[in-house]
């Protein structure tokens, strides 16, 4: 050693030769942390490029700002309008033509009222006088007639100048008043009359209309581009495939909004192919070559492609859920489009001319912009309904993707992170067991005068190094391995374009920086907190630093009984760790068990659910020569069916309003005895936590209407969110015809109404089609994650089980000695984590069930709709023989680490 030179410190050497001598357990935990965070990193690194491309991709292929739908094609000059982004000046054009179609009919009231005058004059000035020239003549006559006589002489001489003089006396004074002062002024006294309760109707109606869409409050103009881009709807059917029941939304030639990318294949080049989305195509088995029907109307498919305004095939942005299972969208030619017979759905894409700095900005130019939209197609001379508004901002084609994939990374980074404490904490509790273990050596380090710095960086150097080279390992494997697996699992749920693999620091920061503080924190508390003690104590195995004043009195028990108590309270920490382990565990299976159990409950009980087993929607009740539309399908029933809706602070979710036919068959309600009572959906009251007696509020979408209603009962109906009353209640709500109603429910399929006369058709596959996309998107990976989270048990079960055998080796070399032998101490020490162990799985499971049912509540609030979190009792089987499994394989190990305790351990150190 050279003079002056500090000597290398050997507590660097034994830092690996621990690793080596522990390699098991170290190997369990790196191999656990690679998992976790080579599947979170490639998670972000999945996310991170996927995102990048769906951001790019907005402006590339010049995505909507939003649509709208109008209930017909508007005029040229109303969409020139619309698109100066001005509002209209309704009060002062409703007015104008309320002047104009009144001035008509002013103008005939004062002239039938002066008419009506005119001639009761003329007819009594007549009556006068032929009365006085009938009563002269019979005076003249010397006679007195009978008054039967009289009256008789005085009818026919009165008919006589009627007939001879009365028109031409009432046009003369027509023609007079119509030139007098008296008529000019009671047609002025008329008119200001008439605009005065036209000026108070217009008045009410439009402050109506401003309180619900704030028209009064600032506005500024926000000029767009409108763009065409109708669309029509149609029952898709797959050549080849007769069990096949789908829908499809097909568009015409695309060219300046709303573009595409085109993933295999080439666009459409004549009036008989047809591009379709890549995602629907793989879920239906549907390759460039094959041929589709779009009704009756048959595509070959050319190319399959990703639409950036359906990167998630929502069907309507209302639904529940997207639909890639059986709704599918196409585009055709111009000419290919004509071919296709349904009805042809006015939608109108916009853009802004300038373009918002961010989402607020955007959300309050779609405010003005819908403002403008309202007062302009309420100023159209043909009546024009808007029937769908849509921001980009709020459009779950467009959004639900990426809000998905951050949602993935939060919840991915929140996974790593609980399982690195989980980790950190074993850890710690390891290393507790092995301050214990090597008390000794650590008071004659200290004595001889090694410092609490070094100790403590010695043993805080195993795990880190550790975790160093998981997170190397898992960043690897992340950035190749787990990426691909990643993105095929969010190809196989979503509609996205092609993309390009991006590096992010915030992967490395994530799974790589924040573990390790995490790790290195919860280590330094721990071995800080053991190192406060004095070298002496260290000598002594004195490491408590509470002292008990006196033994726990024991029943009187057998031996056995006692020991195994005994060993229980010694341990209790590390079963209180076992137990947390465990309930992480459970509440990860209830999620990986429960989910596909709700999935396959409500798909198989949906039909049953219906209250028909089809809806079918009408455009009209009438058709076009005004005949109301019937069907001769056997117990077809008339209903309607309107959308309102429920809003709380956070989320706005649609409810459906049916109005039933009286004593129906399909939804068997008592009338209630108030107008303001309704009877609500199972669904609705579950969700909302409504009661008999309750009272709640729903709204119009596009009005500042509101209705208050009153629960007068629950009916059995989990399929949706749903309100119930007689169709002629509804008809009076909802200011309809007293004959109106919205389509029929049947138990048969309806074939005699004209398809065009149908907006839709509603069946059990359209209703379970949540509980199906669910299932294809998550279903699958469900069955792995359960294998995934029995793999977890065990590593976290070995790892506690192999610190409570370890913390015992002495007391178990001891009972060697004695004469035990390796079974009776299993039996001792193996009976006694396994009873912890499966009390621990009842309590975690009931535990992890509640978590999962409050977690599932909040999704569901979330995503709108309702069905209830399932877990079959063969679930709670399935967890907890998964988790019971994982226990016996690591007994097996205990048991041989048991078998291998020398007993000369038990002379060593004894003081």
């Amino acid at each position: 050693m050279e003079t002056g030179k500090r000597p290398k410190n050997p507590l660097h050497k034994r830092v690996w030769r621990d690793l080596i001598r522990d390699w098991k357990r170290y190997l369990m935990i790196f191999l656990m942390l690679v998992v976790t965070i080579g599947f979170v990193s490639g998670m972000f690194v999945a996310n991170h490029s996927m995102m990048s491309s769906l951001n790019g991709n907005a402006a590339k292929f010049h995505r909507e700002d939003g649509h709208f739908e109008l209930s017909r094609i508007p005029e040229p000059e109303i969409i020139s309008a619309i698109e100066s982004g001005e509002k209209a000046d309704m009060v002062s054009i409703f007015r104008s033509r309320a002047y104009d179609e009144a001035e008509d009919e002013i103008e005939k009231a004062v002239r039938d009222a002066v008419e009506e005058k005119v001639r009761e004059q003329v007819e009594a000035g007549i009556t006068e006088k032929v009365t006085a020239a009938v009563d002269a003549q019979i005076k003249a006559a010397g006679k007195k007639l009978p008054d039967e006589m009289r009256q008789k002489m005085l009818d026919e001489a009165l008919q006589t100048a009627m007939d001879e003089n009365y028109e031409d006396a009432v046009q003369d004074a027509l023609a007079k008043a119509w030139d007098s002062e008296e008529y000019k002024d009671a047609l002025s006294e008329a008119a200001d009359e008439a605009h005065k309760e036209i000026d108070e109707k217009i008045d009410e109606e439009y402050t109506e209309i401003a309180e619900r869409y704030e028209l009064d409050q600032s506005f500024d103009p926000v000029p767009v581009n409108v763009y065409e881009l109708f669309y029509k709807n149609a029952d898709e059917h797959i050549t080849g495939d007769d069990s096949y029941k789908g829908r499809i939304r097909v568009y015409s030639e695309r060219s300046e909004v709303d573009l595409y990318d085109l993933l295999s294949g080439r666009a459409p080049e004549n009036e008989r192919e047809i591009i379709i989305d890549r995602m629907h195509a793989d879920n239906a088995g549907i390759k460039t070559g094959d041929t589709v029907k779009a009704g009756s109307t048959e595509f070959e498919v050319v190319g399959l492609a990703s639409f950036t305004d359906y990167i998630t095939l929502y069907e309507n942005n209302t639904d529940t859920m997207f639909d890639a299972l059986t709704f599918n969208v196409g585009m055709v030619t111009d000419e290919g489009f004509e071919r296709i017979s349904t009805s042809l759905h006015a939608n109108y894409a916009f853009t802004y001319k300038e373009k918002p700095a961010n989402e607020s900005e955007e959300k309050t130019l779609s405010d003005h912009f819908l403002k403008a939209l309202i007062t302009q197609t309420a100023v159209s001379e043909k009546t024009l309904e808007i029937k769908d508004y849509v921001p980009a901002y709020a459009n779950n084609a467009i959004n639900f993707a990426a809000d998905d994939l951050g949602s993935d990374m939060a919840m991915g980074g929140v996974l790593l992170y609980i399982l690195t404490a989980v980790l950190a904490f074993i850890f710690a509790v390891s290393i507790s067991s092995m301050l214990e273990k090597e008390a000794s050596v650590i008071g004659t380090l200290r004595a001889s005068g090694y410092t609490k710095g070094e100790l403590l960086r010695y043993y805080m150097s195993a795990p880190l190094l550790v975790v160093i080279l998981a997170a190397i390992v898992g960043n690897v494997l992340g950035y190749t391995v787990f990426k691909n697996v990643i993105v095929g699992m969010y190809y196989n749920s979503y509609s996205l374009p092609s993309y390009e693999t991006l590096w992010t620091p915030e992967a490395f920061i994530r799974t790589t920086v924040i573990p390790f503080v995490l790790m290195l924190f919860i280590n330094f508390i721990v071995i800080v907190r053991m190192l406060r003690l004095s070298p002496l104590r260290f000598l002594r195995h004195d490491l408590k630093k509470t002292r008990r004043k006196k033994a726990i009195r024991l029943p009187r028990w057998s031996f056995f009984r006692r020991f195994r108590l005994r060993v229980f309270l010694q341990n209790l920490p590390n079963y209180l760790m076992l137990f947390i382990g465990v309930t992480f565990v459970m509440l990860l299976l209830s999620m990986a068990v429960g989910m596909p159990s709700t999935l396959s409950y409500y798909q198989e009980r949906m039909p049953d659910m219906m209250f028909a087993k089809e809806q079918v929607i009408l455009t009209d009740y009438q058709d076009e020569d005004g005949e109301i539309i019937r069907t001769k399908a056997d117990g077809a029933e008339p209903f309607s069916i309107s959308s309102l809706e429920y809003r709380t602070d956070k989320y706005n979710e649609e409810i459906s309003v049916y109005g039933m036919a009286e004593n129906s068959k399909y939804v068997d309600i008592t009338v209630p005895e108030h107008d303001d009572e309704m009877w609500i959906s199972t669904a609705f009251s579950s969700k909302y936590h409504l009661n008999t007696g309750d009272s709640f509020t729903l709204s119009e979408k596009y009005e500042n209407k509101q209705y208050t209603w009153k629960i007068a009962g629950i009916y059995t109906y989990d399929a949706a969110l749903a309100v119930f009353m007689p169709n002629d209640r509804f008809n009076e709500i909802f200011e309809r015809d007293a004959e109106a109603f919205s389509g029929y429910l049947s138990d048969e399929t309806i074939t005699d109404i004209d398809e065009k006369s149908i907006v839709k058709r509603i069946t059990a596959d359209d209703m379970v089609k949540i509980a199906k996309q669910l299932d294809h998107s998550m279903g699958s990976y469900m069955l792995y994650f359960q294998y995934v989270c029995m793999i977890v048990a065990a590593i976290i079960l070995y790892l506690l089980t192999k610190i409570i055998i370890e913390k015992n080796e002495r007391p178990i070399a001891m009972v060697k000695i004695l004469g035990y032998e390796d079974g009776e101490i299993a039996r001792l020490y193996l009976i006694t984590t396994a009873v912890v162990v499966i009390i621990s799985e009842f309590a975690a499971m009931a535990l992890g069930y509640l978590l999962m049912k409050m977690f599932w509540g909040i999704m569901l609030q979330k995503l709108g709709g309702y069905f209830a979190f399932i877990m079959k009792p063969e679930g709670f089987v399935k967890e907890f023989v998964l988790v019971t499994v994982a226990y016996l394989v690591i007994t097996v190990f205990d048991f041989i680490r048991i078998k291998h305790i020398p007993k000369v351990l038990a002379l060593k150190n004894a003081e």
